[in-house]
């Protein structure tokens, strides 16, 4: 065989050897995308757990040397400290390691421990959770005690078809509360990404006519906690309800043409249950996303995309590879903490219990097994409070260096520069309103649909709008003594704990700016853990800590509903404050030391009124938030009514019946709430400006 044949040879093997190259289609894609899907989630979780494992080595290895050596390093920390800490400092950090450690740190702890023993012995126990797991509306799998065997009760038939009356009642499928309420976060997470990055991604790379009026309006859906927006919704959502009223003209006229045929028709859609609280949840929190995605957008440098481009990256191969993985870390801070709202939120489940499986959620069950007027506790609502403690302490541990002060002025530090931005075309343009007028009418469907049902009158089941309008809806809040009563109580509960988030939040910003001490990174994750940790919880810490004793006195929940908010709300005002102090120079505290000023007089005439601002723009977003806080609300509110603030009241109303009972009255005062937070939070903008992010972003 000659040389030139051996050669044809060769190559006729390798041809026979490598695959034919076949154009991947769309479809491939979709698929392989889908099929790889699971794979992804796994790794990520997977990726998450070691980078939580490592850092509780790095603990565990930091603890050991410390018990090693001891003497020397408490010297050096004392040394520390005597350099760092002045008589001030001192009180500062006293006074917010007391508040934290008895309103915080002492209810959570104590929700652990009832929730593992047992309250006649005092004995450790699992019991309560054995009998979490064998109740059926809670847990999907029980063993029948008297057979032995396993019992299913699941519902895996998402919606019942109403042939009659050609209506689909859509309510979600039904694994019990544990699954139910992570399956619906899930969800509601993916669709506020989806829709929160796409948002985002337009608003702060493209400049076209409106641009400033489509991002005013994308702040609408955080003026109303999902509470307040599944109170308007849940009429909209009906059987004869304004969307499906909206549509019907379209949907006969196709059902005509469908009939005809032969084929199926298009049924009308009635949103109950979890579907509902998907819908509800999913408008409400996508803002979230939103505005850490935007943050993150035009935080990026250009430079990176230009080099992108410059190795040939456009159009969609550079976001996919290089501007999606820069803006990630925001868009996971929302993410994240997206997940831990939906999996904590109680007002949209209460608004739509008259469907059972609403009722099946974490969060209902904590409220169901513990809110009684006598102050009964049931050992389950400690029980499945641990549940939720431990799914937001995940979340939270995940979302950590996102979340935390420093990392926040560390990604903001690296000069200015301006954002990549391009003009699209008139036809670019229509074809982008054609796509964001319908979406962003979805959005405000919470805040239109509470504002047309407060002055709603006369509302026939066909009419697309009400047939009377009437302003005497409001009168129940002037009307009503305990609405009344509730609207100033929540005024002054809110006063109250903003004086007391200011004094405190001011310090603890200062402290982590300021002095270089030991701990100070324990310090930072304590006053910010409270933007991931459910209210729902440490309200039932507080039952289960301080019900009747001096503290939570009988049906006398008014001072811890104050330290609640106070707790709770604490984040907002510190980021306002460290945000400030770190675009304070330092060296003016330091000549004003320099020229013999005290550093607690330096801190007063000095520090305070250069971040003054901030702290202002702070407080006032804590205040609003604490005056439309819902969980803790509700709960507190439950076992004294008298003292119970305006969202308990919002319930009451809601299911109430007479002259000042329904969702009419209700609507009117989530108006009040909207109000309130539109006015703060157009305040605290013109204030801050820029710098609005470090409260409303993470």
């Amino acid at each position: 065989m000659t040389e030139q044949e051996k050669d044809e040879v060769i190559v006729e093997e390798r041809q026979e050897e490598e695959p034919e190259l076949v154009p991947v289609t769309l479809q491939d894609t979709v698929a392989r995308g889908i099929i790889s899907t699971p794979g992804r989630l796994a790794s990520w979780i997977a990726g998450k757990g070691r980078s939580i494992g490592s850092s509780g080595k790095g603990v565990g290895r930091g603890i050991v040397n410390f018990l090693k050596e001891p003497g020397p390093r408490i010297k050096t920390s004392a040394a520390r400290l005597r350099q760092e800490m002045d008589s001030l400092t001192w009180v500062q950090l006293i006074g917010i390691l007391v508040v934290f450690f008895i309103f915080l740190i002492w209810p959570l702890v104590d929700v652990i421990r009832v929730s593992f023993t047992l309250e006649s012995t005092g004995q450790l126990t699992l019991q309560h959770f054995a009998n979490l797991f064998s109740d059926s509306n809670v847990w999907p799998w029980v063993i029948d005690p008297g057979t032995g065997q396993m019992q299913t009760y699941l519902n895996l038939n998402p919606a019942v078809y109403d042939a009659e009356n050609n209506l689909l009642v859509v309510f979600g499928w039904d694994f019990g509360s544990i699954i139910n309420s992570i399956y619906v976060a899930i969800i509601v997470t993916a669709f506020s990404v989806l829709i929160g990055v796409f948002l985002a991604f337009i608003v702060a790379r493209y400049d076209f006519p409106g641009k400033s009026v489509i991002r005013t309006m994308l702040i609408f859906p955080i003026l109303a906690t999902p509470f307040v927006g599944a109170i308007g919704i849940k009429e909209f959502l009906g059987a004869d309800g304004f969307l499906n009223t909206l549509f019907a003209p379209l949907r006969d006229g196709a059902n005509v043409i469908l009939g005809f045929l032969g084929l199926p028709l298009i049924p009308a859609i009635w949103l109950r249950g979890l579907a509902a609280m998907i819908f509800v949840q999913s408008l409400s929190f996508f803002s979230l996303v939103y505005l850490n995605a935007y943050s993150s957008f035009m935080g990026i440098d250009p430079s990176l995309e230009e080099q992108a481009e410059n190795l040939g990256a456009k159009g969609s191969r550079l976001f996919r590879s290089v501007t999606l993985p820069l803006a990630m870390p925001g868009v996971q801070a929302g993410a994240i903490l997206t997940f831990i709202l939906s999996i904590e939120d109680l007002g949209t489940p209460i608004v739509f219990q008259d469907h059972q499986i609403a009722t099946k959620t974490l969060a209902f069950q904590v409220f169901n097994n513990v809110a009684t007027q006598a102050g009964a506790l049931d050992p389950k609502g400690p029980a499945i409070g641990m549940l939720l403690l431990i799914i937001s302490l995940l979340g939270f541990l995940a979302i950590r260096k996102y979340s935390s002060l420093r990392s926040y002025a560390s990604g903001t530090k690296g000069g200015q520069w301006n954002p990549r931005t391009r003009r699209i075309s008139n036809k670019a343009v229509l074809g982008l309103y054609i796509i964001l007028v319908p979406l962003l009418f979805l959005a405000l469907i919470p805040q239109i649909s509470v504002i047309i049902l407060s002055f709603a009158g006369i509302w026939s089941s066909n009419s697309l709008l009400p047939n009377t309008w009437t302003l005497e809806n409001y009168e129940v809040l002037w009307r009503f003594p305990d609405v009344t009563r509730s609207i100033q109580l929540t005024l002054l509960y809110g006063a109250i704990a903003t004086v007391m988030i200011v004094l405190l939040g001011a310090s603890a910003a200062y402290i982590i700016a300021r002095r270089d001490i030991p701990g100070k990174t324990a310090l930072d994750l304590l006053v910010t853990s409270p933007i991931a940790l459910p209210g729902i919880v440490i309200a039932t810490g507080y039952f289960t800590a301080f019900y009747d004793t001096i503290i939570f006195p009988l049906s006398h929940p008014a001072f811890l509903i104050i330290m609640a908010y106070t707790v709770r709300k604490f984040p907002f005002t510190v980021r306002a404050a460290y945000a400030g102090l770190m675009s304070t120079p330092v060296v003016l505290e330091e000549a004003s030391q320099n020229m013999g000023a005290s550093k607690n007089r330096t801190f007063f005439r000095i520090t305070l009124p250069l971040i003054g601002v901030s702290v202002l723009a702070g407080s006032l977003l804590s205040y609003v938030y604490s005056v439309s806080e819902v969980s803790t609300s509700l709960l507190l509110g439950s076992v004294g009514h008298q003292e119970a603030p305006m969202t308990y009241w919002t319930y009451e109303v809601l299911n109430g019946t007479g002259e000042f009972g329904g969702p009419n009255n209700a609507a009117c005062l989530g108006v009040l709430m909207m109000g309130l937070q539109m006015a703060v939070i157009t305040v605290t903008n013109k204030i801050l400006g820029a710098r609005s992010s470090a409260m409303t972003g993470i």
